[in-house]
């Protein structure tokens, strides 16, 4: 099965009166980079949220080919990082491995962190940390720990024009290494980097 995630006839509504989402269907293949684009209210966060079990959907269904434990096997990226401020960014990446795993894997954490090239802070809190750096970081800590896939929210939203470019070259790199992402943002930009890519927005 080379379909990741399938999502058939997905509707979703907040309210139970008007469908943010409706009649959806979608295939994320392994080993791919998405990009949604769309404006602020097109829905497009929303359908991330239910692609990661965060919501539920109002009817339709998510089908995932990794049928165990599927939310240790998501990573969440968002726009403002939501990092630990009390922990170092390598505690902050054991933390996220443990809670996947159970246990802790430093050459893993390394190997991304050289990746995403933050190797020498990560022995920083996130206060001492530039946005781009605290992204980068917010990156690893979605990664490592046996991870499928990447899902990440308006990534690249409080970065300036530079380091949304370095994120986004970034996510490609993770296909390399048997993830597949998904990004939605209103950046056009993104669009440029994608394997597969799809303008989102309202009826």
């Amino acid at each position: 099965m080379n379909n990741l995630i399938e999502i058939n006839d997905l509707y979703f509504s907040y309210d139970k009166k008007t469908n943010v989402l409706k009649n959806i269907n979608l295939k994320i293949e392994k080993n791919k980079y998405y990009g949604i684009y769309g404006h602020s209210g097109s829905g497009k966060s929303t359908l991330l949220f239910l692609m990661g079990k965060i919501l539920k959907p109002s009817s339709g269904e998510i089908i995932y080919s990794f049928n165990d434990n599927i939310k240790k096997h998501i990573g969440f990226v968002f726009q403002f990082f939501n990092l630990i401020n009390e922990l170092t960014i390598l505690e902050n990446a054991k933390l996220a491995q443990y809670i996947r795993e159970g246990k802790e894997n430093l050459k893993e954490i390394r190997e991304f962190a050289e990746i995403l090239g933050i190797s020498r802070i990560m022995n920083k809190y996130p206060g001492e940390l530039s946005g781009g750096e605290k992204q980068r970081a917010s990156i690893l800590r979605a990664v490592v720990g046996n991870i499928k896939i990447v899902l990440a929210d308006e990534p690249t939203g409080s970065l300036d024009m530079a380091n949304k470019i370095i994120v986004f070259e970034l996510f490609k790199k993770l296909i390399q290494y048997d993830k597949t992402v998904v990004v939605v943002s209103h950046e056009k930009e993104l669009i440029d980097f994608c394997d597969k890519k799809s303008y989102w927005k309202m009826d």
